[in-house]
C-alpha cells in the first residue's frame, strides 16, 4: 500500500454517519418549532389576559430553553445531554397541560414536539458518542 491509499483510507473512516447529521438537523428544527410554539401560545392569550403577568410566564418558559441555543449552535454534545434533562421538566407541565379541557390541543401538540425533541436528543448523543468515542 502506498501513503496515499492508507491515507485515503483514514479520512474515510472519518467520515460521520449521515444520522448525526439528521439527528442534530431534527433537534435544531424542533428546538427552535417549541420556542415559536410557545410565543404563538402567548401571544393568542394577550387579547384577553393580563399582559404582564403573561409577559412573565412568557420569560419563565423561554428562558431556561435559550440558554440552550448557543451551545446547540456550535455543536456542544454536553449541551445535548443537559438539554434532554430540561426537555423532561418540560415534558411533565405539558402532560399536565393536556389534561385541561381548554389547552387540550395545545397540550397534546407540545407533548408531541418534546417528544420528537427527546427523541432525536438521544439519536444524536448516542451516535455521536458511538462514532468519536468521546466521553460526555
Amino acid at each position: 500500500m502506498t501513503s496515499d491509499s492508507t491515507s485515503n483510507n483514514n479520512s474515510a473512516d472519518l467520515t460521520p454517519p449521515a444520522i448525526i447529521e439528521q439527528s442534530r438537523r431534527a433537534v435544531v428544527f424542533t428546538f427552535y418549532t417549541l420556542l415559536c410554539t410557545y410565543t404563538i401560545y402567548g401571544l393568542w392569550q394577550v387579547p384577553g389576559g393580563n399582559i404582564p403577568a403573561l409577559g412573565f410566564l412568557w420569560i419563565l418558559k423561554m428562558v431556561p430553553l435559550l440558554i440552550f441555543a448557543p451551545g446547540l449552535r456550535q455543536r456542544h454534545l454536553r449541551t445535548f445531554a443537559w438539554l434532554s434533562f430540561v426537555v423532561l421538566l418540560y415534558f411533565v407541565v405539558s402532560v399536565q397541560i393536556a389534561f385541561v379541557e381548554d389547552t387540550r390541543l395545545y397540550g397534546i401538540f407540545i407533548t408531541l414536539l418534546l417528544s420528537v425533541l427527546f427523541c432525536a436528543l438521544v439519536v444524536y448523543i448516542r451516535n455521536f458518542r458511538n462514532f468519536y468515542k468521546t466521553p460526555l
